[in-house]
């Protein structure tokens, strides 16, 4: 086997690692630190590096979404569609929102001449679960 095959395919192995672990968060929207730890578990000499290169490249094909919920670290999101978020103060739980598209921002930014491309909304706030407890 050619060193390059073989880069290749462990290359494959670890998105596919990757990509379980971000699946696998469910509604956790984990970070890239988060991520790579857990697939430490499984493949211990991956790089931190290996697994920031195998999320952007999930994220350009498609198959992950990325958000930035507040904080300043990047949250990977197993729901790869657009979304919206709501983030509760008191536990950080993340909950996924279907809401229409923001057509009044985007249509302002159009105007003022910008180029958009994505949006994110994030709705912060307390939970069900804590404003009961």
């Amino acid at each position: 086997m050619t060193g390059e095959r073989a880069t290749r395919r462990r290359s494959t192995q670890q998105l596919a690692v990757v990509l379980a672990a971000v699946r696998e968060s469910g509604r956790e929207h984990p970070s890239a630190e988060t991520i790579f730890a857990r697939v430490r578990d499984r493949l211990p000499r991956i790089s931190l590096g290996t697994v920031y290169r195998n999320l952007q490249r999930l994220v350009d094909d498609g198959a992950i979404g990325m958000a930035q919920l507040g904080d300043r670290v990047v949250r990977y999101d197993p729901t790869a569609s657009a979304h919206d978020h709501f983030v509760c103060l008191d536990c950080g739980d993340v909950d996924d929102l279907v809401a229409g598209a923001p057509e009044g921002g985007l249509r302002a930014a159009r105007q003022a001449g910008h180029a958009p491309t994505s949006h994110a909304l994030v709705v912060y706030g307390r939970c069900r679960a804590c404003q009961e407890g």
